[in-house]
Order: structure tokens, then C-alpha cells, then sequence
């Protein structure tokens, strides 16, 4: 490791990596090769969040429509898929399931945005998680370029389009059938 010393002290801050058994939201672990940070804590676990779309863009459903919503896609059966969930091998022992039985899923509107825009998505009562209040949190990349992402909110008063986060990190949505950034969220006990 190259060291510059200087004339005199300087602050500086650098991270460090520790063994613990106590999660903190900002906390970030590896995830094979992406990581991933604790969007929240609660009775269940610690809620992490991929920093990285999954290296493969997917649709929501291959047939371009919304009916059913996110619980009835076809994005939903992928996230269940053994080719996913073995990303997750490292953690899949400590993974506490969600309410639906599912070990991945994506985030809710809420939780990107906030209070829902009642224009916009359907609403799901979630609250925002707090690293998502700034802006650059809700952007991520695939590869070394910033992408477009899936919510699990259909677009109000559509029957093809889903909710999105774009690549400014703001709210988006898309058409169903197209292949766009998938971010993963788990819950880990």
C-alpha cells in the first residue's frame, strides 16, 4: 500500500470493514459481485437493497400488461428463480421470507419516493426509506452505466405500464414488456 505523509494532520474519513452482529441502516455487506446496503431495520430483520441493478435487464411481463400487478408478473417468478437466488447463496440460510413467501422482491413506490403522487402510482402506504430522501440513492447502475429501474406499482390508469425509478432518480414508468434494471431487496435476520 502507497502512503503520502504530509507536514502536518489532516482529518480524514475512511471506511473499514467489521464483524458484527449488529445492523445499522447504511450498513453494506457483499453480495457476490454487487453489495448491498440496509434500507431499514425492524422486528423481522434488516431490509438491504442491491446498490446495483442485477448485471441482466428484465420486463415485468414478457405479454406487456399490468392485470394482476407485480404479485402476478412474470418479473416476480424470476426473482424466485434458482439462476437469481443463487446471487443470494452467501445469505440465503439468514433470509426471513416476505409476507408473500418470497425471498427477493423489488421496492414499493413509497419506499423509493414517499408519500405516492395520487396521480401517478397506485397507492401502498409504504413509508420512505430514510438513505432513499437523497436523491443520488435512488439512482444505481448496471455495469458502469446509470439505468432505469422497476417498482412494484402499476402507473394509474394503465393497463400496460408499471411504476420505474429513472436514471436521475426520480419517478418514471414504463411499458410492461420492456427490459429494464431489476434491484433487488431481501431481509436477512
Amino acid at each position: 500500500m502507497q502512503v503520502y505523509k504530509t507536514d502536518t494532520d489532516l482529518m480524514v474519513s475512511r471506511r473499514i470493514s467489521i464483524n458484527t452482529k449488529e445492523i445499522m441502516i447504511g450498513d453494506r455487506i457483499p453480495v457476490g459481485k454487487y453489495t448491498a446496503t440496509c434500507q431499514k431495520v425492524t422486528q423481522e430483520g434488516a431490509l438491504f437493497l442491491l446498490d446495483q441493478y442485477l448485471g441482466q435487464t428484465h420486463p415485468m411481463n414478457r405479454e406487456g400488461f399490468n392485470w394482476g400487478g407485480y404479485e402476478a408478473s412474470d418479473l416476480r417468478k424470476t426473482l424466485q428463480s434458482d439462476e437469481v437466488l443463487d446471487i443470494f447463496a452467501d445469505y440465503c440460510d439468514r433470509m426471513q421470507p416476505f409476507d408473500n413467501g418470497d425471498l427477493l422482491r423489488i421496492p414499493f413506490y413509497g419506499e423509493i419516493f414517499g408519500e405516492e403522487d395520487a396521480n401517478y402510482s397506485e397507492p401502498d402506504d409504504c413509508e420512505q426509506w430514510p438513505l432513499m430522501k437523497d436523491r443520488k440513492n435512488r439512482i444505481a447502475f448496471r455495469g458502469n452505466a446509470w439505468e432505469w429501474g422497476w417498482l412494484q406499482n402499476k402507473r394509474k390508469g394503465s393497463a400496460t405500464h408499471f411504476c420505474c425509478v429513472n436514471g436521475f432518480g426520480v419517478a418514471g414508468n414504463w411499458a410492461a414488456s420492456s427490459s429494464i434494471g431489476v434491484r433487488p431487496a431481501f431481509l436477512i435476520y
